[in-house]
C-alpha cells in the first residue's frame, strides 16, 4: 500500500511541474527561469530575444504546449545563435528558432509579431493547426516546410509575402485561409506576394483563400498540390504565372486572372483533369509546354484578338485534333494559320456543328428546324445552317445534321472502342518513363 502511495505522490508531483507559467521575463533570461528541462508545457509574458529561443530549442526538447501569446520578442545583436546569424530583429520569430520541435503540438505566437523568420518553425512535425497573429505582414522562407501534420493554417489580413518554400512538403495540409481583421477593418494588404515553391507538394491541399491581391505567383508555387478548383478570375494585379506555377496538380477547373498577360513554361503541365479552359484576351505569350500533357482538354476558347506568341510544344502530348479551339469570327484565320494554333479544330471545320459548341447533337438539328420555321435567323449561326448548296434552310438541312450527328456518334464510338483495344494489347508496355521536361516541372 506505501508504495502505491508513494507511486500516486510521484505521479502528481510528476503532473504538477509538467507546466510551467513564466511570468515578466525579461531578454536573454528565460534559462535561468526554468529548473526542469522535462516540462511539456511553457507558457511565458513578458520580453524575450533570440537567446531565449536558442534556450527552448536546445534544451526544452518535450513541450508539447508553447504559448508565448503574451510575450514581445526584443531585438538582440551579439553571438551566433541560429544559422550563422548575429543580428536578429524585433517581433521577428528568428530563423530556425523552432525548427524541429518534434513533440510541439499546439502553439501560440506572440501577438505583436510580424514576421516568421526563415525556416522558423519548419519540420515541427506534431502541429496540426495554427493561426498567425493579426500583425503578421511576411513569412519567411521555408518557414513552415515539412510540418509532416499540419493541416489548417489561418493567416491575418496584414500578410504581403509568403516566401519560397513557405509551406512546401505539408503532406497534409489542407487549407490556407485569411482571416477578417480583428480591429474592425476588413481591408487586405495592398498586394500579396506568393514565393517559389510556397504550397509545392502538397497533396492534401484543397483550399487557397488569400484574398484578392494576389501580385505574384512564384515558380512551382501550387505544383503537385491537391487543388481541384482554382478561380483566380478576381486577381487583377496578376498578370503573369510564373513556369510551372500549376503544374501537375489535380484541378479540375482553372480560372485564369483577367488579366494575365504571360502564361511561363510548363504552367500548367500535366493538369488532366482540366477539360475546359478560357483564354483571357489580354494574353500575349504562352510558354514552352505551359499546357503539355493536358491529355483531358476538350476545348479553348482563346479571346484574344490578335494570336498569343507561343514557346516550344506547348501542347505536346495533347491531342489537339480532337480539342475545339472557340475564336471570335474575325480572329480565325490568322489563328488556322498559326503554328500549333492550326492543329486545333475550330468550329467552323465541324459540319454540322451549327451552335460551335464542339459537337453535333439534337440542339443543332433544333437550331436548323427554327431556322426554318422563322423563328430563329441563320445570320446568328456564320452561315453554319447551311448544310446544302441551295442557300436555303430547309428540310434537306435539318436532314443533314440529323445524318452528321448519327454519323459522327458511330465513328467516336468505333474510335473509342479501337482506343480500348489498343491500349490493351499495349498494358505490358515498358515505357513508363517521361520527357525531361515533366521530370522538370515535379522536381523537388
Amino acid at each position: 500500500m506505501q508504495r502505491i502511495i508513494l507511486a500516486i505522490t510521484a505521479l502528481v508531483m510528476t503532473l504538477n511541474i509538467s507546466g510551467l507559467n513564466v511570468d515578466k521575463c525579461h531578454p536573454g533570461q528565460l534559462s535561468t527561469l526554468i529548473d526542469d528541462c522535462n516540462i511539456t508545457s511553457l507558457e511565458v509574458s513578458g520580453r524575450m530575444d533570440a537567446r531565449d529561443f536558442r534556450f527552448i530549442a536546445d534544451s526544452l526538447r518535450h513541450l508539447t504546449t508553447l504559448d508565448l501569446s503574451q510575450a514581445v520578442v526584443d531585438a538582440y545583436r551579439g553571438e551566433t545563435l541560429f544559422a550563422n546569424v548575429s543580428d536578429y530583429a524585433a517581433h521577428e520569430l528568428p530563423c530556425l528558432s523552432l525548427a524541429s520541435m518534434r513533440q510541439l503540438q499546439q502553439l501560440a505566437l506572440p501577438d505583436s509579431l510580424t514576421r516568421l523568420g526563415d525556416g522558423s518553425l519548419s519540420d515541427c512535425r506534431q502541429l496540426v493547426e495554427l493561426t498567425l497573429p493579426p500583425r503578421v505582414e511576411r513569412i519567411g522562407d521555408y518557414a513552415l516546410s515539412g510540418c509532416s501534420q499540419l493541416k489548417k493554417l489561418f493567416v491575418p489580413q496584414s500578410l504581403v509575402s509568403m516566401g519560397d518554400g513557405a509551406l512546401s512538403n505539408c503532406a497534409m495540409l489542407e487549407a490556407v485561409v485569411m482571416l477578417p481583421s480583428t480591429d474592425g477593418g476588413t481591408a487586405q494588404a495592398a498586394s500579396l506576394r506568393i514565393g517559389y515553391r510556397a504550397f509545392a507538394n502538397c497533396p492534401s491541399l484543397k483550399q487557397v483563400a488569400l484574398g484578392n491581391h494576389w501580385s505574384e505567383i512564384g515558380a512551382e508555387a501550387l505544383a503537385e498540390t491537391g487543388l481541384e478548383q482554382l478561380d483566380m478570375s478576381n486577381q487583377t494585379m496578376l498578370d503573369s504565372l510564373a513556369s510551372w506555377s500549376l503544374a501537375n496538380s489535380q484541378l479540375t477547373r482553372l480560372v485564369l486572372p483577367t488579366a494575365v498577360r504571360s502564361i511561363g513554361d510548363g504552367a500548367m503541365m500535366n493538369d488532366k483533369g482540366i477539360n475546359q479552359l478560357t483564354l483571357p484576351a489580354t494574353v500575349k505569350h504562352i510558354g514552352s509546354h505551359a499546357m503539355a500533357y493536358m491529355t483531358g482538354l476538350k476545348l479553348i476558347e482563346s479571346k484574344p484578338t490578335e494570336v498569343p506568341q507561343l514557346g516550344d510544344s506547348v501542347w505536346y502530348g495533347v491531342e489537339q485534333s480532337e480539342v475545339l479551339l472557340k475564336v471570335s469570327p474575325q480572329s480565325l484565320t490568322d489563328y488556322r494559320n498559326a503554328p500549333q494554333w492550326c492543329n486545333f479544330m475550330t468550329s467552323d471545320l465541324l459540319r454540322g456543328d451549327v451552335n460551335a459548341d464542339g459537337q453535333v447533337d439534337i440542339a443543332d438539328v433544333n437550331i436548323v428546324i427554327n431556322i426554318m420555321l422563322g423563328k430563329d435567323d441563320a445570320d446568328n449561326y456564320d452561315g453554319r445552317a447551311y448544310l446544302t448548296d441551295d442557300m436555303e434552310v430547309d428540310i434537306a438541312d435539318v436532314n443533314a445534321v440529323i445524318n452528321l450527328m448519327l454519323g459522327r456518334q458511330r465513328a467516336l464510338r468505333l474510335a473509342a472502342e479501337k482506343a480500348a483495344r489498343e491500349a490493351a494489347a499495349q498494358t505490358n508496355n515498358s515505357a513508363t518513363g517521361h520527357p525531361a521536361v515533366l521530370q522538370r516541372a515535379i522536381a523537388p
